[in-house]
């Protein structure tokens, strides 16, 4: 079914993806940052779907819960876009920023690690563009909090490495923040800030 291409369809807000492993911070930071903004926060799907997954099975992620992973991430990325190009069309001041707790490319660095090279591949129709996306890089100097789906106290570097080689790859726009909560807020602001000199706070 057709149908008309309204403003609203027409607006790119801004994508900013916390990105890293975990308890590395990227939660209290996604939720502060969304509030410091008026943006749209999308939540980890992930975090939620294993706790799901955990409380009902009584297991952990495995290859068969890959696509439905995807699919949910995708879901929320798109409704998040979409809320976002509503706000943005109403309010008329602006673009509404959107932050995300992870993204699919997280997803994918997970899937390699846990799972190897032969998991699969994210749909061609799912890939994020470029152009209004940047990531924010959190280096795991946090104290590690451990919890039913946190298994990799030991490996946090080692997977910090490898997705900042992640971004590297695909040429993504993107800066490392670390130190305490005030500082990586202060470091993310001023890289939003020069990225989009004309986001309202």
């Amino acid at each position: 079914m057709y149908r008309f291409i309204t403003p609203s369809d027409q607006i790119i807000s801004p994508q900013i993806v916390l990105y890293g492993p975990e308890c590395s911070g990227k939660s209290t930071l996604s939720k502060a940052l969304a509030a410091h903004y008026s943006g749209v926060l999308i939540p980890e799907y992930l975090r939620t779907y294993a706790q799901d997954v955990w409380d009902t099975q009584n297991r952990v992620i495995a290859q068969q819960d890959i696509m439905p992973l995807i699919k949910g991430q995708f879901r929320a990325q798109q409704e998040g876009l979409a809320l976002a190009r509503a706000k943005s069309s109403a309010a008329h001041l602006g673009l509404c920023p959107v932050f995300l707790d992870t993204n699919i490319y997280q997803l994918a660095v997970y899937f390699t690690y846990y799972f190897g090279m032969n998991w699969g591949e994210i749909p061609s129709d799912m890939h994020q563009p470029m152009g209004q996306t940047v990531y924010l890089l959190t280096q795991p100097d946090f104290p590690w909090q451990a919890d039913d789906l946190r298994d990799q106290p030991l490996q946090r570097e080692a997977l910090f490495s490898i997705f900042k080689a992640d971004l590297i790859q695909r040429k993504a726009h993107f800066i490392e923040l670390n130190g305490a909560h005030e500082q990586r807020m202060d470091q993310a602001c001023k890289f939003i800030s020069n990225t989009w000199p004309n986001l309202h706070v």
